[in-house]
């Protein structure tokens, strides 16, 4: 906290903290097709924690990304799979890297269990519905 009083240019001092975190797009270090540079685009978009140091990794990423919706063999598929959940992970970019294995084992075990159980998607239908009653004096 600043002692005395504050001059007429105060507010002119401050820079906001967003004015110094701008983050520069990450580019590819080599030409991409169009729909590797749609992939690599929209997944270091969709990431703000990626820097242009994974550039090559988000690089191989895309290309393994279409490699695999193209290829017709079997082998290539599982090969290609495998690189793009491999770098994936190293990327952290999958739903495994991202969420803490105990957190998400502590949401799944409070989670009801049976037939009878509500759905998520009926939870609030059904808290709506016991408003309404109360409401008429039922």
């Amino acid at each position: 906290m600043q002692r005395g009083r504050k001059g007429a240019d105060h507010h002119l001092t401050l820079i906001s903290p967003d004015a110094t975190n701008i983050q520069r797009p990450i580019t590819a270090l080599k030409p991409l097709s169009p729909p590797e540079q749609k992939i690599f685009s929209m997944v270091a978009a969709e990431n703000p924690h990626l820097r242009q140091s994974d550039s090559v990794l988000l690089t191989a990423f895309a290309k393994a990304a279409i490699g695999s919706f193209n290829t017709d063999n079997a082998q290539d598929f599982e090969r290609l799979s495998r690189t793009l959940m491999s770098l994936a992970t190293k990327l952290r970019i999958s739903p495994q890297s991202r969420v803490d294995p105990k957190s998400l084992g502590r949401r799944i075990a409070d989670q009801p269990v049976g037939p009878r159980c509500p759905k998520p998607w009926d939870r609030d239908r059904d808290r709506d519905d016991d408003d309404d009653d109360e409401e008429d004096g039922i």
